[in-house]
């Protein structure tokens, strides 16, 4: 009778332990998700990430328990993204820039036609849709400076026919361009580099 309980009890303890070190490796994992994850902006990053580098190993630091593909879908659903800012994005301050500039700086670093780049304007139409500023002023410059400044085209026709404003001006008053509405902006800069700039200013004169 007792070596039954004895053994029953070892039994109890070692599912105890093996269920402990599980909880302790996957922790990390689940911690990083919902610190980087539990706001709209650390759900942007995500969405828009290669699943191919997205790893599962919970002993990766890059690891996430969330697939780029389910954060779109939490995005465009949910309101609950919008309603906070989590531990991560507030340690980096992330959350002071405005969801369509934020997702903006993105739509450059993938393929123009691979489903990263297709989520990423998914979602500058979703914020445009909320309500989000589609010219929202981030270090004194709007999504469509930036569009400008970073010659992405597709971008830049995006916030165009979202309703985004080319005539407001920059606002940086150290720099030489300070004051410049987009099509000054870009004027200025295909005088630096015709060739990157020459497609930016036809686009933003198609636009009058």
């Amino acid at each position: 009778m007792v070596i039954k309980y004895f053994l029953s009890h070892k039994k109890v303890l070692t599912l105890c332990a093996g269920a402990l070190v599980i909880a302790l490796t996957l922790y990390p994992m689940f911690y990083r998700t919902w610190a980087f994850g539990s706001d709209a902006w650390g759900l942007s990053v995500i969405a828009i990430l290669d699943p191919e580098e997205v790893p599962w190993s919970p002993s990766d630091f890059n690891s996430l328990a969330i697939r780029p593909a389910v954060a779109y879908w939490l995005l465009t659903n949910f309101d609950w993204p919008y309603e906070r800012c989590g531990k991560a994005m507030t340690a980096m301050d992330g959350c002071s820039q405005p969801l369509v500039n934020f997702v903006g700086t993105t739509l450059d670093t993938h393929d123009p036609d691979s489903i990263m780049t297709r989520r990423g304007y998914g979602l500058l139409r979703h914020f445009a849709a909320r309500g989000e500023p589609v010219n929202g002023y981030y270090n004194g410059l709007t999504p469509v400076h930036e569009a400008v400044l970073y010659a992405n085209v597709e971008y830049l026709r995006a916030l165009l026919e979202l309703g985004a404003d080319p005539n407001l001006p920059i606002d940086m008053l150290d720099k030489d361009y300070h004051g410049f509405n987009a099509f000054e902006f870009a004027v200025f800069l295909e005088t630096r580099n015709p060739e990157m700039y020459q497609a930016i200013r036809a686009e933003l004169e198609g636009s009058e």
